[in-house]
């Protein structure tokens, strides 16, 4: 009887091994297609342009092969410093701006019911996209735009307001607004309203009531928000070239378009694509560190 069956279970238990082998490579897989898809399409890439950043100018391009130089790295570091310098100066004011409105707003929408549908509208327009917002301030406050009778009442003209730094960093800021609003709010919505009212009936004031008891509580929403909507602004490009003048077009983002669109330096183009990454990069990975303790904050 145990030799007719000492078939069957060895049968029985090769067919589970191979069956678990079969289950231990499932998994990999599954992972297979988007291993795949991230390979091609982001690691591939972005391989290729931090190798054509050591090539000089459109040689990487030409038949007779690439010209490997360190120099666009060079003229980063000497001739195109002012450029990484005006780029993180106006990202730095945009996000100071979001930062100054953004909390309002945010408590607004977590905590006031009555005007959450309006702050909710502000939180739409500028999901349009930074070009239409540039465009749209322009035709805002070009002469014969909606604004004109109020400049003209108080003796100004919307083109002394529309060139320059104030216009290029309100830009900036409205593109970016949602994302500080988002982040505050959901670090806010994780503080017990209880706590504020303790607060008061310990004889607290308002500002102190802010000051010592939401502020805290809310310090991780506010540092995510602030690395995320300098992350994006790293990488403006539109409100630069529509509002700023000379020195605020000295961005790293139009700068990259005029070498390597215009001039057709490739090299010294990709170089400066390599640094934005790095910036975008290390702010976004800071940002997602701290957006995940405003979530559970």
């Amino acid at each position: 009887m145990a030799q007719d069956l000492a078939p069957i279970i060895a049968g029985d238990l090769i067919e589970a091994a191979a069956a678990e082998r079969r289950w231990r490579w499932q998994p990999a897989l599954l992972l297979l297609p988007a291993v795949l898809v991230a390979l091609f399409f982001l690691f591939y890439p972005l391989a290729f342009i931090v190798l054509m950043s050591f090539t000089d100018k459109s040689s990487f391009l030409t038949p007779a092969g690439a010209s490997y130089t360190w120099q666009n790295y060079a003229d980063m570091a000497g001739r195109y410093l002012p450029n990484v310098g005006v780029t993180v100066k106006l990202a730095g004011l945009a996000t100071l701006v979001d930062l100054i409105f953004g909390f309002p707003f945010a408590y607004i929408l977590v905590r006031k019911v009555r005007y959450r549908d309006l702050v909710r509208g502000f939180m739409v327009f500028p999901m349009f996209g930074a070009l239409y917002i540039a465009f749209g301030m322009r035709f805002i406050l070009l002469p014969g735009g909606w604004l004109t009778p109020v400049f003209e009442a108080l003796g100004l003209q919307g083109v002394q307001i529309l060139y320059g730094l104030p216009s290029v960093v309100f830009a900036m800021a409205v593109f970016t607004f949602p994302f500080m609003v988002m982040n505050i709010g959901a670090a806010l919505s994780n503080v017990d309203p209880v706590l504020e009212e303790a607060s008061v009936c310990l004889g607290a004031k308002s500002w102190q009531t802010f000051w010592r008891v939401v502020l805290p509580l809310t310090r991780s929403g506010l540092i995510a928000g602030m690395l995320m909507c300098f992350g994006w602004n790293v990488g403006a490009f539109a409100e630069p070239l529509l509002l700023g003048t000379l020195n605020e077009q000295r961005t790293l983002a139009w700068t990259l378009y005029q070498r390597g669109v215009v001039q057709l330096d490739y090299g010294l183009a990709t170089a400066m694509g390599v640094i934005l990454m790095i910036l975008a990069f290390t702010v976004n990975y800071a940002s997602l560190r701290y957006s995940r303790g405003a979530l559970v904050q």
